[in-house]
């Protein structure tokens, strides 16, 4: 393999054949799932772990032989490691399934060591001359599907991929809401006689053109016979086996205003957690949810065993893209109920000025929050008590919210605040920072950032920016930045300019605390809220998010400075397998007198360990103590039975030699 070369994912767009298409077509529903095997293999790539890469993708090519791009990949895999004979049988077979790009096959470095070989000539010449000679080959077609007897039919027909959002999406024909039935809701609560006089007195939008998408297969589903004027999703066979229509919703998007729900949860193995957890600790998972939120879609998951007494608060976010209801099964049905109702009550106008500015969602957003129990001024909206990270559905008030929803005027609803971190503070590798693969940032995404707080470091520092809010058509907009959760004397915000268009916070170390609105809830998750201003109204929040480890106990002096850290201090505290590893040990720091880090002692059961103030495991010392050779140290993460993370420790050939200065340095000088 040539030194220096990393395998550099292709940009080229990669054109299917008639017959492979026609095969993707029958298979649309298999695309989410190749979609996250070619992720797997890309970040294997990325890591340099070709054998790997190179596995998965064998599965990948036996599983879906007509599947091009992954034959592409094994292609440059083999060229890449200078396996010409793999690289050109790859190559032959991407070909044959539809590869039709001529700039890839001359400008991809990937493929530079098999471009000199006499057989790339002659495949890139049978491929022009069959692309000269072949029809083009249309882009795959759909075609939406009419809505009957309120049943939303989904299936190959009206389904396409979404190959830039890694989505499915379906199309539907609706009726006008002119021709609604006349009843949104049938039942007989004051609120459903409110929303139904509104309606027909032409006031209120209905529910005609909304989407209803339940997720559970009916086990927490609205009744048909109670939201007539709703249409409710229907999947084909060919996407049920795919399980396109159960649990959490990361693989499908529809062309109408959209709101569901699952009352499910993963509850066996080292990986359970809500579908809600899921969704936030799963590689592109928040970006999913921010694509639902700008599409007109909201969805409800019950909070079951992450929201508890006895485990307490396990969210490492809160955003606005999704609604988690507390409690188990059917603890969401409220909340979807809630979720119709606002809809419904909408003036038309203003739904549909909603809707064209792929508002919709933050609008239902605020007024679900305003319309809670006990949140009646402003104030109240710009406090945790209006963002909880789990919903009581006690709480809801739909009198309240049908109110809200009717007078409520899209032109008075500022943007979201779109953030992004500008400056970032991060800890010394190996000295305060022990993460090496396991970064602090959990996820990035336009209206929620979450750390995940790592380091010793005492306080973690962020820079945030606005400046990626949409501003078209919107009034000068002036930002609110609102500790939502957290100690107020462990947090400092400052805002950079009157505008608040940007910000710089400071968080220090945080033990647990109790929940704003559960006093019998520990949390370990400190929240800051911005919200946009446009002098008419307030957003919906948009989150900044720090999650503290919850079995650590950190000692500091005044100073900030750390004194001590010990991983067993909290045994029975749960550590999500997925975010943090198990650590069998407790670091006592030392200081010189003029409070410099001179190195630590490292306890566990097999006995102690000395450290450099390098991070480095002390080997030999002086007369007086002090390090004279200590060798370097690297952090490896694995996984052991059960898939809990483990970090243990590596000894590296690398070792480091100290002299000092005189009788009194504590510190010394490298040497080697």
């Amino acid at each position: 393999m040539t030194a220096g070369v990393v395998l550099i994912p292709h940009k080229f767009s990669l054109a299917q054949s008639a017959k492979a298409t026609t095969t993707q077509e029958q298979n649309i529903f298999l695309m989410p799932q190749i979609s996250n095997q070619l992720k797997t293999v890309i970040a294997a790539l990325a890591a340099r772990r070709f054998s790997i890469a190179e596995k998965n993708l064998d599965q990948m090519i036996n599983t879906y032989p007509w599947y091009m791009e992954s034959h592409y990949f094994k292609a440059s895999l083999m060229a890449i490691q200078n396996k010409k004979d793999e690289a050109f049988k790859a190559l032959e077979a991407a070909i044959e399934n539809g590869f039709s790009n001529q700039a890839a096959l001359y400008k991809d470095p990937n493929l530079n060591n098999i471009r000199s070989d006499p057989r790339f000539s002659g495949l890139a010449e049978a491929l022009i001359a069959r692309l000269n000679t072949q029809k083009k080959t249309p882009r795959p077609s759909f075609t939406p599907a009419k809505i009957v007897s309120n049943q939303a039919i989904v299936s190959a027909e009206n389904t396409i991929w979404d190959k830039r959002f890694t989505l499915l999406k379906s199309h539907f024909l609706f009726n006008d809401r002119k021709v609604a039935p006349a009843t949104v809701q049938n039942n007989k609560t004051t609120a459903a006689v409110k929303l139904n006089e509104l309606f027909r007195r032409g006031l209120a939008a209905g529910n005609a053109g909304d989407l209803y998408d339940n997720r559970d297969r009916r086990h927490s589903g609205l009744p048909i016979k109670e939201f007539p004027q709703l249409s409710f999703t229907q999947y084909r066979k060919t996407a049920q086996k795919q399980n396109i229509d159960y649990g959490l919703n990361n693989n499908i998007i529809f062309n109408a205003p959209t709101f569901g729900n699952s009352s499910t949860a993963l509850n066996s193995g080292s990986f359970w957690r809500s579908q809600a957890r899921l969704a936030y600790t799963s590689t592109g998972g928040p970006t999913k949810l921010f694509l639902q939120y700008i599409n007109n879609h909201l969805y409800v998951y019950p909070s079951v065993r992450d929201f508890t007494p006895k485990r307490g608060d396990l969210f490492q976010a809160n955003t606005p893209y999704l609604l988690i209801a507390r409690g188990k099964s059917g603890s969401d049905r409220p909340h979807v109920k809630a979720i119709a109702t606002i809809l419904a009550a909408f003036k038309p106008a203003e739904k549909d000025q909603l809707i064209q500015n792929k508002q919709l969602i933050p609008a239902v957003q605020v007024i679900f929050r305003k319309g809670q129990k006990g949140i009646e001024t402003e104030a109240d909206y710009l406090s945790g008590r209006a963002h909880p990270v789990v919903f009581d559905g006690t709480r809801i008030d739909l009198d309240k919210m049908i109110t809200l929803a009717n007078e409520f005027r899209a032109e008075d609803l500022p943007p979201s605040a779109f953030l992004k971190v500008t400056e970032e503070s991060s800890g010394v590798t190996g000295v305060d920072d022990f993460t090496r693969e396991l970064p602090e940032k959990l996820f990035d995404s336009p209206a929620s950032i979450a750390r995940v707080i790592r380091n010793t470091s005492y306080e973690k520092r962020l820079v945030v920016s606005t400046k990626n809010t949409k501003r078209e058509n919107s009034a000068p907009l002036k930002f609110k930045w609102v500790l939502l959760k957290g100690d107020p004397k462990r947090v400092t915000i400052t805002p950079r300019d009157a505008q608040g268009n940007s910000a710089e916070i400071k968080v220090a170390w945080h033990t647990a605390f109790p929940s704003v609105l559960h006093s019998n809830i520990k949390t370990h998750r400190v929240e800051i809220g911005v919200f946009s201003d446009n002098g008419k109204g307030l957003s919906a929040p948009s989150f900044i998010n720090f999650f503290y480890p919850p079995t650590q106990q950190r000692y500091y002096d005044e100073k900030g400075r750390l004194l001590a850290i010990d991983h067993r201090a909290k045994r029975k505290a749960y550590l999500d397998p997925r975010v943090f590893p198990q650590r069998d040990w407790r670091d006592e720091y030392s200081y010189d007198n003029g409070g410099q880090l001179i190195g630590w002692t490292r306890t566990r059961k097999s006995g102690t360990t000395e450290f450099s103030r390098h991070g480095a495991r002390v080997l030999t010392k002086d007369s007086k103590g002090r390090p004279l050779t200590a060798a370097r140290i690297g952090y490896l993460y694995k996984r052991d039975q059960s898939g809990k993370m483990v970090s243990t420790e590596k000894v590296l050939k690398s070792v480091i030699e100290y002299q000092y200065l005189n009788e009194t340095d504590r510190l010394g000088i490298i040497v080697q």
